[in-house]
């Protein structure tokens, strides 16, 4: 009797673990979807379900934060706010807190401290990054510092500074901010009581465009998605300050048209997705132990202008603006496609770990 409890026992542990579900929300023009396995595991095949958890709109970004998810968003003309949100248990979100942001600018961009004590926010339009100080709870407090960036560069749409991109180094020692409109990374010292103090501004190749940031495993690299030359660009840590090591194209040598770079993000596998705009393709880019990049493969992103992308739980999770589609992707021998939902306008995804 002990064994068969104990087979009892071991079953139920793996039919548990095996329905363990997944959360993904998909921000854009229609608010906050929330898309979630209905079931999973032996013997129930995978499905998925997806609902509006949030009445609003014109979501631009999201972040989260342990139970607390932030998303910025367009209220009315010239009128931009971060609205904060609990996470319940079963996806659902409450609304606890919002910011409105001063002037007539909003975030393209917005991401939390590691210690949960700042949010960060990047204004394309207005060329300046917020650094907002938060409560213990998650909650807004005020506008610490606004930091606005000056400059141009060799492209048409360079005339001014347009920061796209801030969030703290693995180590946390730091936060860089890419400013497609300079071709710079802005460095910041970062400390949990003084806040950032600006360090330096390291240089990308002119007309380079950068966009979005991401770190290698180890997180001695810093990549770079650059939207203008649809190119990335590698970044060695050396005394706290980047050092450019090598550029990449996101194209294959073959084609030829118009194509931007959008989100990167490390893959759990340790190479780097980058979606290509216009090519409408996901880049695969791995890295040697020296930093250096090399295009490994692209796939089709099975629709128009896949603006962001995220990894949870064996998945990758992709948004193609366009074409008004949110899709899941499993790894097999190489990514499939395996469900898909139709939503206005979406523009940011971010799965729960």
């Amino acid at each position: 009797m002990k064994t068969l409890y104990l087979l009892l026992g071991t079953a139920l542990l793996a039919f548990l673990a095996g329905c363990a579900s997944q959360h993904v929300y998909i921000g854009g023009n229609d608010g906050i979807h929330l898309a979630r396995y209905t079931n999973q595991g032996l013997p129930i095949p995978r499905s998925w379900m997806m609902r509006k958890v949030d009445t609003g709109s014109n979501v631009s970004y999201m972040a989260v934060k342990e139970h607390t998810l932030y998303a910025a968003r367009r209220i009315a003309k010239g009128a931009h706010c971060v609205d904060v949100f609990r996470i319940r248990r079963n996806g659902s979100l409450k609304k606890a807190d919002a910011f409105l942001i001063p002037g007539n600018h909003g975030y393209c961009h917005i991401s939390v401290s590691q210690d949960g004590k700042y949010l960060f926010g990047s204004s394309y339009s207005g060329g300046f990054m917020d650094l907002l100080s938060l409560v213990p709870d998650g909650g807004i407090i005020k506008l610490e510092k606004r930091f606005t960036f000056t400059g141009r560069s060799i492209h048409k749409r360079q005339k001014h500074a347009h920061p796209h991109f801030a969030a703290q180094t693995p180590d946390g020692s730091s936060v860089l901010v890419a400013d497609l409109g300079c071709d710079k990374i802005h460095v910041f010292d970062y400390d949990a009581k003084k806040g950032l103090t600006q360090r330096q501004s390291v240089a990308l190749p002119p007309g380079s465009g950068p966009r979005h940031l991401s770190f290698s495993a180890d997180g001695k690299f810093v990549v770079s998605a650059n939207e203008l030359n649809n190119t990335v660009a590698s970044f060695k840590f050396e005394k706290g300050s980047p050092l450019l090591v090598s550029v990449c194209s996101l194209l294959p040598s073959a084609w030829s048209g118009t194509s931007y770079a959008g989100a990167i993000k490390t893959a759990p596998c340790g190479v780097f997705f980058v979606s290509n705009r216009g090519h409408n393709s996901i880049a695969v880019v791995s890295m040697a132990s020296d930093g250096r990049l090399k295009l490994a493969n692209t796939f089709a992103s099975s629709g128009d202008f896949p603006y962001d992308l995220s990894f949870g739980k064996g998945n990758m999770f992709l948004v193609n603006m366009k074409s008004d589609c949110f899709s899941v992707w499993e790894k097999d021998d190489g990514w499939k496609k395996t469900a898909a939902f139709t939503l206005r306008r979406p523009m940011c995804v971010i799965a729960m770990p």
